[in-house]
């Protein structure tokens, strides 16, 4: 489908999708073609034949993005400082820490879990994530997927690979916690756990993939996921999204802090979030819970089966938070979402953030050169990082959180946003 200017690229047909318009360079508003002949080959079509909202496709090989433009990070620019001692880029310091873990880079591998795209890669991920001493989440799912043997297969190429540096953290939901993953995640050596809120993907719907045998989808039902149907004869696991009331939150909190682990979390960015961190920040002031870093999942990746349409019309960047906050919790807060650059980390640290979580561009790592691909690519980042930080004469990268005076929004929606000036007299 070519470009139509003015419109969304996905809306009513996408090569992700497996849709296309007989007129793509006639299309209305809507994205019906102009001069409509009812073919059936857009979205409308589809959905007539399956009665079900589109899923991006073929599952279990490739990995997604939205395509929808919001506004992100790309309409900040940073700006340097002209005055200040020589600063080599070489000589700054990018070790810090992210909870109670060392890091060579504010950098972490966000959690992905049992879907195939992420599990194929799971040993290359966790040994280049040592090798470069960064934090390495192991999603949601795994035990019932692939059993206690493929959980343990995530967590110890991390282990036997570690330095001192960085942190393999197990992550839970709902049924996940049921199966005693955190217990698991104790037994086989993993620094820590995460705690799942939502993901940016689909906050609120639960992980989802396609498993094609009745035999496969009862195992799933008999472990407490929601299976559904598909025209074809597969069938979709949804895992359950949970509940998130003040009193049980308090509760498992409570409870998950009894494993005297470091605990990590996340959620996707929406309505109420102000609301969740304050009251993470009380649990960790008033009761203890040893909370490190809340990890917010912003607009538009995912490695599995998020529905199309969710991934595009819902959320936004979830470095919108920061402009929102009144001021910082007692945990460190990364930004997941579309990062993939060390300009992404830097931008996001100068509105506030402790650092960065990526999935999909690890994954591009791992593909193209295994765990080395993985090093390699922090160490690209770690340079960018370097360079930046060099540009405004400081010496540690710890020192860019915060400076939202070095950074201009091109457009008023970035300043809105971001709470970032558009006037080059504010910033010059």
């Amino acid at each position: 489908m070519t470009e139509i200017k003015g419109l969304r690229y996905h809306k009513n047909a996408n090569k992700v999708t497996g849709t296309k318009l007989t007129f793509p360079d006639n299309v209305t508003q809507s994205g019906l073609c102009a001069s409509c002949v009812k073919c059936g080959q857009c979205e409308i079509g589809k959905k007539a034949k399956t009665g079900q909202t589109l899923f991006p496709q073929p599952f279990g090989t490739t990995q997604f993005g939205a395509e929808k433009r919001t506004p992100n990070l790309e309409d900040l620019q940073i700006m340097p400082e002209l005055y200040g001692e020589e600063v080599v880029f070489r000589q700054v310091k990018t070790e810090t820490k992210i909870g109670k873990f060392k890091v060579k880079a504010p950098l972490a591998i966000a959690a992905m879990g049992s879907t195939i795209v992420a599990h194929s890669l799971g040993k290359e991920l966790a040994e280049g994530a040592a090798r470069a001493g960064i934090l390495m989440s192991i999603g949601e799912n795994v035990i019932a997927t692939y059993g206690k043997e493929g959980l343990k297969g995530r967590i110890q190429p991390f282990l036997d690979n570690y330095n001192g540096y960085g942190a393999v953290i197990v992550q839970g939901n709902v049924n996940d916690i049921k199966m005693g993953v955190y217990d698991l995640a104790k037994e086989y050596g993993a620094h820590a756990i995460e705690v799942k809120f939502g993901q940016g993907a689909k906050q609120g719907l639960g992980g989802e993939i396609k498993v094609k045998t009745q035999e496969e989808a009862e195992k799933y039902k008999q472990l407490g996921y929601h299976i559904e149907k598909n025209p074809d004869g597969t069938f979709q696991r949804h895992s359950m999204p949970g509940a998130l009331t003040p009193e049980k939150l308090k509760e498992n909190m409570l409870k998950y802090s009894e494993l005297d682990l470091p605990i990590f979390t996340k959620t996707g960015n929406g309505r109420g979030i102000i609301r969740l961190i304050k009251a993470l920040d009380e649990l960790k002031k008033e009761n203890g819970v040893p909370i490190q870093s809340l990890t917010i999942d912003g607009f538009g990746g995912g490695t599995g089966m998020s529905p199309w349409l969710i991934m595009n019309e819902m959320n936004i960047d979830s470095a919108s938070v920061l402009n929102a906050l009144e001021e910082k919790p007692s945990f460190d807060i990364l930004l997941a979402g579309g990062h993939n650059t060390g300009f992404d980390i830097a931008k996001g640290m100068l509105l506030g953030s402790s650092g960065s979580a990526m999935g999909r561009p690890f994954l591009i790592a791992a593909n193209t050169d295994k765990e080395k691909g993985v090093e390699n690519f922090v160490k690209a980042l770690i340079e960018e990082l370097q360079m930046i930080t060099a540009t405004m004469h400081l010496k540690s990268v710890e020192e860019l959180i915060g400076r939202k005076q070095n950074l201009i929004a091109l457009n008023k929606e970035a300043k809105e946003m971001f709470g970032v000036p558009q006037n080059p007299k504010a910033v010059l």
